[in-house]
C-alpha cells in the first residue's frame, strides 16, 4: 500500500491530508498520532496489506 501525505508543519504542530493508493479521497489529520492511526488502519477494501 502506498500513501500520499500532504504535510504542513507550523507553530500549532502538524496537519495535512493522507490519500491512499487508488483512492481519490484525501483524509485530513491533525497531529502525528492521528497520522499514524490513519497509516495503521486496515484497507477498506478488505485486505490490510493491499496484496492479493
Amino acid at each position: 500500500m502506498r500513501f500520499i501525505v500532504d504535510l504542513e508543519y507550523g507553530a500549532d504542530g502538524v496537519h495535512g491530508r493522507l490519500t491512499r493508493e487508488g483512492s481519490d479521497r484525501a483524509e485530513p489529520f491533525h497531529g502525528w498520532l492521528e497520522l499514524l492511526r490513519l497509516l495503521e488502519r486496515p484497507d477498506p477494501r478488505g485486505n490490510p496489506r493491499g496484496r492479493p
